[in-house]
């Protein structure tokens, strides 16, 4: 078998956004010349820097899942969700039975009663779980059946409550640490919802704390808090209605909603437009466990009682890495019962939007010396007048830093006078002006806009709108957009006008994709199988 190379992710360019991390395990200047390839190392991927781990995963995250597998078996290493096909379906079920029932068996002194077997209906839902609560199936397939991995001294345990870092000569105090508090040290037997609430009640979120009564050996991380300590949200409220990101949001199914009262029109054939129409609304998988580290949204069409088209946004902070990204996957439900990944005839993403809005101070002013509007398409560029009426035309311009500039066809930046925007006024500005104008700027020159993002700055807040009406494949089972990934936090600085104002006032924002203010996604995933299209938008507003 090929051996993978990792080390010509030393080659790769800087950034070109900013990273910022202040926690300590993690800051520390990079040096390509230490990246070397992951180790096992008591039955867990070790790493000895935290550069290491960045380059395999922005190299496995580059890849098909045939690809990741391929890696897991050179590596020796037992994942936490194993990848799924035709041939380890039983192998899968044997052994997250086995790891069930070693970790039941272990434990056996906290049940009262004979402990029940493990059947194969249990995998079932606990492979949906495991997807949920560590939502990239990339870093899920890195960490072992314990969900741990090791980057220099330092062990990193992922619970249901949280992650847990300890020096590799204090993991059994880290062990007793999760037995004293009946925390569950195995994904797939959830901790009891008391001792589960009990932990996670005033813990703060987005920071590496230590914690008490661990002589400072033993350090915790949750991406935000599940329940605050005040008296908004008290203690021993519900689940729910502490953290919106948990329980169940209800759907509409009825066919040809939108949803929201979007104006949009994706700018496919009418033929398929009238099929994306005429998708239901999915109910959307919201689970609370799935927000442990950010936001995992998810809903299905299962059209026959074997097969469904899964449309999936995450948005996950790991702490050792983060992924910002959306997915369509085609499944087949094999003879053991797991859902695993089937081709279908034809297989289509399309994003009408995703919209993160960050909030800024109060600017009564436009930023000096930028356009009201703007255009980028590759290095040529379009600037508005003062007057917002005649275009002026630039070569060889710097598009405006983005996470996932790379993968854009085009990017359109407009500045308003006026506050908060609603999602039918960006919604109308876009389709309206943006968009109209946009394929004015390209008529003749045999160009497509497929993946936009439309960047509007208003005088309390900023929105990134994205926008994609491209991918129909072949004989796929899985497609998928990601925004960004790598290590420490997403956050870069945006700088109006793509670096073009030379005014005094204030032409640049810092942003951090894991944290902005809202979230707003209205996606599909559709499939074509034995001649009929099947699938499912997935709406959040």
């Amino acid at each position: 078998m090929r051996k993978i190379r990792i080390l010509k992710i030393a080659l790769l360019g800087i950034f070109a956004f900013t990273i910022s991390c202040s926690d300590e395990l993690l800051n520390t200047t990079v040096d390509n010349s230490a990246i070397v390839e992951g180790t096992l190392k008591n039955g867990r991927l070790f790493f000895p820097n935290k550069e290491s781990l960045n380059a395999t995963f922005k190299e496995l995250k580059s890849k098909n899942h045939k690809y990741v597998d391929q890696y897991v078996k050179e590596k020796g290493i037992e994942s936490l969700v194993p990848i799924i096909n035709e041939n380890s379906e039983q192998q899968v079920i044997e052994l997250l039975k086995k790891r069930k029932t070693n970790y039941l068996a272990k434990n056996a002194s906290r049940v009262s009663g004979e402990i029940s077997p493990v059947l194969d209906q249990d995998i079932y839902e606990d492979l949906d779980d495991l997807e949920e609560i560590v939502g990239d199936e990339t870093f899920a397939a890195m960490l072992n059946g314990s969900a741990e991995i090791q980057v220099a001294n330092n062990i990193y345990k992922y619970t249901d409550v949280g992650l847990f870092v300890t020096e590799e000569q204090n993991y059994n105090n880290l062990e007793t640490y999760l037995e004293v508090r009946q925390i569950s040290s195995n994904l797939l037997e959830p901790t009891e919802p008391q001792f589960r609430e009990d932990f996670l009640a005033g813990k703060i979120g987005g920071e590496l704390q230590t914690l008490q009564n661990t002589n400072n050996k033993i350090n915790y991380f949750i991406s935000q808090s599940i329940y605050p300590t005040d008296e908004t949200n008290p203690v021993g409220s519900s689940p729910a209605t502490l953290y919106p990101g948990g329980g169940y949001s209800g759907g509409s199914t009825v066919g040809g909603s939108t949803g929201g009262g979007s104006t949009s029109t994706p700018a496919v054939e009418p033929s398929f437009a009238s099929i994306v129409e005429g998708l239901k609304v999915g109910d959307i998988r919201k689970p609370l466990l799935g927000n442990i580290f950010g936001k995992t949204w998810e809903t299905d069409d299962k059209y026959e009682s074997k097969r469904r088209v899964k449309v999936k946004f995450y948005s996950q902070n790991l702490y050792l890495v983060y992924a910002i990204g959306c997915k369509v996957k085609h499944q087949y439900k094999g003879w053991t019962g797991i859902w695993r990944g089937e081709n279908a005839d034809q297989l289509g993403i399309g994003v009408n939007s995703i919209k993160w809005t960050f909030s800024h101070p109060v600017n009564m002013s436009s930023p000096a010396g930028v356009p009201k509007q703007a255009y980028w398409f590759g290095s040529n560029a379009y600037f508005s007048s003062a007057s917002g009426i005649t275009f002026s035309f630039s070569q060889n311009q710097n598009i405006p830093s983005l996470p996932f500039a790379s993968q854009l066809d085009g990017v359109i930046q407009f500045v308003v006078d006026q506050s908060g925007l609603t999602e039918q006024q960006l919604d109308k500005l876009f389709w309206e002006n943006a968009w109209k104008q946009a394929n004015q700027f390209l008529e003749g020159q045999n160009k497509k806009l497929n993946r936009v993002a439309f960047i509007v700055d208003s005088y309390n807040a900023s929105y990134v709108k994205y926008y994609d009406f491209s991918q129909v494949e072949n004989n796929q089972d899985v497609i998928e957009r990601i925004f960004d990934w790598g290590i420490a936090t997403p956050q870069f600085t945006y700088t109006f006008g793509g670096g073009t104002g030379n005014g005094v006032a204030v032409t640049s924002y810092n942003w951090n994709f894991s944290k902005p203010t809202a979230v707003n996604v209205n996606m599909y995933g559709i499939a074509k199988k034995n001649g009929g299209w099947h699938g499912a938008k997935l709406i959040i507003d």
